[in-house]
């Protein structure tokens, strides 16, 4: 006979036979007592090692918070998995102190949302200490590209029970605090990110001025636009909306003998501007620049009127 019951490990629901004493667990392999599955037993605790653990976990979550600069500056794509194994490597025993305290409390999920709640209260904290509406709105965007392409994709790529629970909780309880909506993404999904979408126009203007597919320009723009602009809803409407247009856009420009001319026309007006404010962290006058672009040249170049 069987009976549903979770496995201590992995935390999911497991069907636990009553005639043997331990299982394997189908999800993570781990060799289980069947009447800890069934939560007719708990595992003995140290007392003295999860306080150590429960405060280890807790301190290093805040210092993540309070040592978050400009993580957006080894976001590339030949720097990254660099900067990626080693954030992940000096935070591996943060990991390893939350599933300690994970697998030994009598409430793991209590634990989940202490966890969240620490990360977001020393947040809140720093943020409330920045009186002008946009620093504080360029400190918050930091700290969602931390949670983001760090602190998520290296808690997922630990292997232990804490792992997917603890980044559903944090995703899920710092966008409602902040309002924000990242998303839950590994690192194999990031890292495949930077060969994906090409920026039409930014790429178009760069071959045209000489600057090469791959400078330095045209990789700080991708950056922004995948961390910065694609991560909030209004902002992932304005890059659909620049992936709808951008390739007729540049064909049309294409066909124009005075096309040297608007190609640098839109460096200049738009695309070097961009560059200074996301070095100068300015990053919503960027977005508000980088949609001034998009409705312009869907003007200039979609209407019927003006499409040769």
């Amino acid at each position: 006979m069987f009976r549903e019951g979770t496995c201590p490990q992995c935390r999911e629901k497991i069907q636990v036979p009553d005639d043997r004493e331990k299982i394997i667990c189908t999800y993570c392999g781990e060799e289980i007592s069947v009447r800890r599955a069934l939560g007719e037993e708990k595992k003995e605790t140290d007392p003295v090692a999860y306080g150590e653990n429960y405060n280890l976990a807790m301190a290093g979550l805040k210092e993540l918070i309070r040592t978050c600069y400009q993580p957006m500056q080894n976001f590339k794509k030949d720097l990254y998995e660099g900067a990626f194994e080693t954030f992940y490597s000096s935070h591996r025993r943060m990991f390893e102190a939350m599933e300690y305290v994970h697998r030994s409390a009598e409430q793991p999920q209590d634990w989940l949302e202490k966890m969240a709640e620490c990360v977001i209260e020393e947040a809140r904290a720093d943020l409330n200490t920045y009186k002008l509406k946009n620093r504080r709105s360029q400190r918050l965007m930091d700290y969602n590209f931390l949670l983001s392409v760090y602190l998520v994709p290296a808690v997922l790529k630990y292997p232990a029970g804490v792992s997917e629970p603890f980044a559903d909780c944090l995703i899920a309880s710092w966008n409602k605090a902040f309002q924000t909506s990242i998303g839950k993404a590994r690192y194999d999904d990031i890292d495949s990110g930077f060969h994906r979408k090409l920026c039409y126009i930014t790429t178009a203007v760069c071959e045209n001025i000489g600057k090469g597919s791959d400078c330095p320009e045209l990789r700080l723009l991708k950056d922004y636009r995948d961390r910065y602009m694609d991560v909030t809803p209004e902002g992932h409407a304005l890059v659909e909306e620049y992936y709808d247009i951008a390739p007729t856009i540049v064909k049309r420009i294409a066909r124009r003998p005075e096309r040297d001319r608007i190609y640098r026309q839109i460096y200049e007006t738009y695309l070097q501007p961009c560059i200074r404010e996301i070095e100068t962290r300015q990053y919503e006058a960027c977005e508000a620049r980088y949609r001034q672009m998009v409705l312009e040249l869907k003007k200039q170049y979609m209407d019927t009127g003006t499409a040769h």
